[in-house]
């Protein structure tokens, strides 16, 4: 009889081999996962960056975390000749010879090993911070208070590991796409056991449905349950997964993709106990 992988095994196997593919030059979109690489649709700025390191998580996975923050994709790649910000010149931190290829080699190959350490952005920008991330991160501090939390109690997923400086779109018509993601996404954080998991931005209300989880609750908006200080616009979605069981909250709000701001957090979270308690029970 053949034991079945475990998620967070076969997650590791997978994209260590591909990473190791990736470095060697060689083409390291597996048949297995070429409907992923091609469920993406892009041009311009949007167009994927195939020359960038495909990172499809971070943080460590040998242990629950306390959250984990989903993000659509890895965004834009830095190689070289990209600037941080007006003014601002990054170093190469993502092609086959940059700082992040050169850490993985020198930590024994293994894209999991490396990306267990989380990033120090003042570090790689010698300067400013990555919004993107720090805002995330206060957001789950604001959430866990008055639990302490460092970035290293977190995991990241990517629903498409693959850069592009801004995001186009992903079709999961294909099957064989949702089985994927539900394979290298779904399942592993499911395994992982963590008591919160968190999406921003409008489409992900579009894109779970078609990953296969239903929405079981919305909050905020005209003609839903209100939290005090609440953003008028912000809208969450009480997502549960059909294969795994697990939850996921997503959040948006007109104008941006970022998390609710701190004086809202605390209402929010205690609205969303109430109701996750209301449909646990049913």
């Amino acid at each position: 009889m053949v034991t079945p992988m475990d998620p967070l095994q076969r997650l590791a196997s997978t994209w260590d081999e591909v990473v190791r593919n990736w470095l060697d030059g060689t083409d390291p979109w597996s048949d297995e996962l070429r409907p992923w690489v091609d469920s993406y649709k892009g041009t311009g700025p949007s167009k994927r960056q195939d020359d960038a390191i495909p990172e499809p998580f971070s943080g460590p996975i040998d242990k629950p975390p306390k959250a984990v923050l989903l993000a659509l994709n890895p965004g834009r790649a830095f190689m070289g000749n990209q600037p941080w910000s007006p003014g601002h010149p990054m170093a190469d931190l993502q092609s086959r010879q940059g700082r992040f290829a050169k850490e993985i080699v020198a930590s024994g190959g293994s894209f999991t090993h490396w990306s267990s350490t989380p990033q120090d952005w003042k570090l790689l920008t010698e300067g400013p911070d990555n919004p993107f991330v720090s805002s995330r991160i206060r957001f789950v501090k604001d959430w866990l208070a008055p639990d302490p939390v460092s970035p290293a109690d977190l995991v990241w997923f990517d629903l498409y590991p693959w850069h592009s400086y801004s995001w186009g779109s992903i079709s999961t018509k294909n099957k064989k796409v949702s089985e994927l993601i539900d394979r290298y996404v779904i399942q592993p954080i499911a395994a992982l056991n963590a008591p919160w998991v968190f999406a921003f931005g409008k489409p992900w209300f579009e894109i779970l449905p078609t990953v296969g989880f239903v929405k079981r609750a919305e909050l905020g908006g005209e003609d839903k349950p209100k939290w005090a200080n609440q953003t008028p616009s912000r809208r969450v979605g009480l997502f549960q997964s059909t294969t795994t069981g697990c939850w996921v909250l997503a959040m948006r709000h007109i104008g941006s993709a970022g998390p609710p701001k701190s004086s809202e957090t605390s209402p929010l979270r205690h609205l969303i106990c109430e109701e996750l308690a209301f449909l646990r029970r049913g």
